[in-house]
C-alpha cells in the first residue's frame, strides 16, 4: 500500500496528541449536522481492534461533489441530505451492517462517511469478496432509501459512491499513517466505482442515441382565461422504466459525455415527425440547449424535409432556451438567434425567475415568451412573496412586450391565483398530463 505524507495525515497526529491530552475537544469534533463522531475519535478504538485481530475493515460512503445539491439549493439542503444519509447508513445497524459495526464522517462538515466494520464471527479474517458483498448491499440500501425520500428533481443530482479497504495492523508504522492509507484506498475505491457508473451510463446513451429509442410527449400551452391551447412544448423522453425516461438525467449525461449534439438532433428529428399533423395555427416550443445553437443542423432545420412534409412553419415554432450550461457569450448568442428571428423562429427563455443567470438571459437576449419556472408558481396561492414577484415580473413582460407563461401549475389554488394576477399564458397538469400525441384539455377546470 502507498504511503502518503499530507497536511492532514500531520493534522490528524496532532490531533490524536490533542484529544488523548484534553477530553473537552471530543464534543468539538463530532459533526453538529449528522452527530456523528469523526475519525480522529476512533483512533483508541481502531488501535484495539487492530492488536486483537490484526486487521480492520473498512468502507467509505463518498456523498460526491460533482452532484452540486450545495451549490444549487443552498448548504442547508446538501446538511438535510448528509443528514439523511447518516440516518440511513445508522438504520442499517442490526440488518445490513452488524450492531457493532462503528459510523462515522471523515472531518467535520465533510461529505464522506467512514463505516468501521467488526470482526467476522465465523472466520480468523475479513476477505476482501466478504468486503465487495457488504459494499454492494451498503450501496444499494443507502440509493434506495435515498430515492424514495427525496424529491426527483434532487435526487438526480444526488450520487453516492461506496468503496472499501482492508487496515491491516504493522506494528513499525504510526497508526494514523496506517488509518490514512486505508481511507485513501476506500476513497479511491469509491472514486473508480463512480468512473464505472459513468462508463455504464455513457454506454447507454450511446445505444439509446443509435436505436434512436427517444419518443416525444406534447404538453399544451394555455390561453388564459379563455382555456384555448394555443400549442405544445415537446418534451422528448428514453426508455420507459430506466434512468433515462426523464430529460435531466438524459441530457446531464449527454452534456457530461460531449453526446450532446447527437442527442439533440435525435430529439429534434423524433419531435418534427410526432408534431407533423399538429393542428394548423398551434405553435411547437422546441427545446434548445445553449451549446447546440451552432449545430448546423439546427440552422437547416427551415429547409427540414421532416418540417416541409409537416403543416408546421418557423413562425409557429419556439426556440425555447434552456440552461444546463451557461451562456458565456453574450454578443455572440444574440448573432445567432437574430438568424434564426430572420428565419421567422421566435425565442422563449425556460426557468424565468429561477436565477440571476436566467434573468441575465432575458435582458440580453430579449426573447418572445419567458417561461416562469415551476418553483414561482409552487404554492402561489399561499405565498405572498412569490405573488409579488410572479407581478413584478408580469409588469417588466408588459412593459417590454414579452409574451410570459406561468409554468408548473398543478393545483386549482394557483391558478386562481394566477387568473386574479391576470396572467394571460399557463401550462401544468391542471391543464393535462404530458401525452401522445396532442393531449386536450381537462375541462370544468375551475369550479
Amino acid at each position: 500500500m502507498k504511503q502518503t505524507d499530507s497536511s492532514t495525515l500531520k493534522s490528524w497526529i496532532e490531533l490524536n496528541r490533542l484529544v488523548s491530552e484534553k477530553k473537552n475537544l471530543e464534543e468539538l469534533l463530532h459533526d453538529r449536522v449528522t452527530g456523528l463522531p469523526t475519525i480522529p475519535l476512533l483512533f483508541n478504538e481502531i488501535e484495539t481492534l487492530l492488536k486483537a485481530h490484526d486487521q480492520v475493515g473498512l468502507l467509505c460512503v463518498n456523498v460526491v461533489k460533482y452532484s452540486k445539491i450545495e451549490e444549487i439549493y443552498g448548504y442547508k439542503m446538501f446538511d438535510k441530505v448528509m443528514k439523511m444519509v447518516a440516518d440511513i447508513i445508522k438504520s442499517l445497524l442490526g440488518g445490513s451492517l452488524r450492531e457493532a459495526d462503528v459510523i462515522s464522517q471523515l472531518m467535520i462538515s465533510g461529505n464522506t462517511f467512514a463505516i468501521l466494520l467488526s470482526p467476522p464471527r465465523k472466520q480468523t479474517e475479513l476477505k476482501k469478496e466478504d468486503l465487495l458483498k457488504i459494499k454492494k448491499r451498503i450501496s444499494s440500501k443507502i440509493t434506495d432509501a435515498i430515492r424514495d425520500s427525496l424529491d426527483y428533481a434532487l435526487f438526480q443530482k444526488f450520487g453516492c459512491y461506496v468503496g472499501n479497504a482492508i487496515l491491516y495492523y504493522d506494528k513499525n508504522v504510526r497508526l494514523e499513517r496506517l488509518l490514512y492509507t486505508a481511507l485513501e484506498e476506500a476513497l479511491e475505491d469509491s472514486a473508480s466505482e463512480k468512473d464505472k457508473d459513468a462508463k455504464r451510463r455513457i454506454k447507454e446513451l450511446k445505444k439509446i442515441i443509435e436505436e434512436e429509442e427517444i419518443y416525444t410527449l406534447f404538453h399544451p400551452i394555455v390561453k388564459l382565461p379563455e382555456y384555448k391551447v394555443i400549442g405544445y412544448e415537446a418534451l422528448s423522453r428514453g426508455p420507459g422504466r430506466g434512468e433515462f425516461e426523464r430529460p435531466d438525467k438524459l441530457f446531464k449525461v449527454a452534456y457530461e459525455s460531449d453526446l450532446l449534439v447527437e442527442l439533440e438532433r435525435l430529439c429534434r428529428k423524433k419531435t418534427l415527425l410526432a408534431a407533423a399533423n399538429m393542428k394548423p395555427g398551434h405553435m411547437l416550443f422546441l427545446n434548445v440547449e445553449p451549446d447546440s445553437v451552432n449545430d448546423p443542423d439546427l440552422r437547416q432545420i427551415a429547409a427540414s424535409t421532416l418540417l416541409l412534409d409537416s403543416s408546421l412553419t418557423p413562425d409557429h415554432i419556439v426556440l425555447e432556451i434552456t440552461e444546463r450550461s451557461a451562456i458565456m457569450d453574450f454578443s455572440a448568442f444574440r448573432g445567432v438567434l437574430e438568424y434564426f428571428r430572420a428565419l421567422g423562429f421566435k425565442i422563449a427563455i425556460d426557468d424565468g425567475g429561477a436565477g440571476y443567470a436566467t434573468l441575465q438571459s432575458i435582458i440580453e437576449l430579449k426573447p418572445d415568451f419567458i417561461k416562469l419556472d415551476m418553483s414561482l408558481i409552487r404554492d402561489i396561492d399561499s405565498d405572498n412573496v412569490k405573488q409579488q414577484l410572479v407581478k413584478a415580473l408580469k409588469n417588466f413582460s408588459q412593459e417590454t412586450g414579452v409574451s410570459m407563461i406561468a409554468e408548473g401549475i398543478e393545483t386549482k389554488a394557483e391558478l386562481k391565483t394566477l387568473l386574479n394576477m391576470d396572467i394571460k399564458l399557463g401550462q401544468g397538469y391542471v391543464f393535462a398530463y404530458p401525452s401522445e400525441p396532442f393531449p386536450k384539455i381537462r375541462k370544468n377546470i375551475v369550479t
